[in-house]
């Protein structure tokens, strides 16, 4: 039996802050009539595009989409979903303690610290990168001519070099708080749903070269 579901991804630029784009999408086990999605934007914060269409309803901070429902099938059964996706403009307040992310020579570094956690992806990384140091649980993933390292904890640390390779790029992955959101989300027409938000912040490009 599918649950009532609501999933709410966040993404943004840590230099400079900046909110990017945010998607919220509802799952169901059945087609519930009078299911609505109400966004409550946070001061300084602008939706600048929506997929795959307006809201219904649009106040000054405040957007409403009334859902259309369209089946997915699954071998478990057949689920019903909606979604929206927005383009942002603002600057978040995303705090994250202890945050490094740089070149101490040749080896690119990079620290973290969030509760409950905080997971990490640097890449994509040629053959032949090196990790000279690491905190947190680590595992390499990704094609063999295009791995990303992902390390994951409390508190994540990395040093490695990658010789050959001009830039680097990463980005962080965790569990926002209220106020680090853009908005406040309400669904209307759901009994007991479950809420799932994931943040990614997206960082700067380390040139090598």
């Amino acid at each position: 039996m599918w649950r009532e579901h609501v999933k709410v991804h966040v993404e943004a630029d840590a230099d400079p802050p900046a909110y990017r784009s945010a998607v919220v999408y509802v799952t169901l086990g059945e087609p519930l009539e009078g299911v609505g999605i109400l966004l409550r934007l946070r001061e300084g914060v602008a939706v600048t595009g929506c997929w795959p269409r307006w809201p219904d309803r649009m106040g000054e901070r405040e957007a409403l989409w009334l859902a259309t429902l369209y089946p997915r099938r699954f071998e478990e059964g057949i689920v019903y979903s909606f979604g929206v996706r927005l383009d942002l403009q603002g600057a978040p307040p995303v705090v994250l303690g202890n945050l490094r992310w740089g070149l101490r020579g040749r080896a690119i570094i990079l620290e973290a610290v969030r509760e409950p956690r905080v997971r990490a992806l640097v890449g994509p990384l040629r053959p032949g990168f090196k990790v000279l140091s690491s905190l947190g649980r680590l595992e390499v993933v990704g094609e063999p001519l295009a791995r990303y390292i992902a390390i994951e904890g409390r508190g994540v640390a990395l040093e490695l070099e990658a010789p050959g390779q001009s830039v680097v790029s990463g980005y962080l992955e965790f569990e926002p708080e209220d106020g680090e959101m853009p908005f406040e989300v309400e669904v209307f027409g759901l009994v007991n749903p479950v809420f799932e938000r994931t943040m990614i912040v997206r960082l700067w490009d380390l040139h090598l070269e």
